[in-house]
């Protein structure tokens, strides 16, 4: 199973419009069982962030990255993975009538 991990570069160490959000997929055999983080994350856009520099988050928190966006498979799948509960069957909320 995989997981979708928001990542961006801690403050401080580069300026507040090169902190957008990216995601990272982060398989359970990638992990090490011990709690151990890759050495990079390889983002959906290609940007490969040095963990030591690294913000990780469970949910995604700032200016998103369009292209990690555009290249997640699909946004309902991003969500399961990152939002505990909800299941990839769930159906969207309804909307209220006009």
């Amino acid at each position: 199973m995989s997981r979708t991990i928001a990542v961006r570069y801690r403050a401080g160490l580069v300026g507040e419009s090169q902190r957008q959000v990216h995601l990272c997929t982060l398989d359970d055999d990638e992990a090490t069982g011990h709690g151990e983080l890759p050495e990079h994350w390889a983002t959906h856009c290609g940007l490969r962030i040095p963990d030591t520099v690294a913000e990780t988050a469970d949910r995604p928190a700032g200016m998103p990255c369009l292209p990690c966006l555009m290249l997640t498979a699909s946004p309902r799948e991003a969500a399961t993975s990152i939002v505990p509960g909800l299941s990839h069957d769930s159906d969207a909320p309804d909307r209220p009538a006009e």
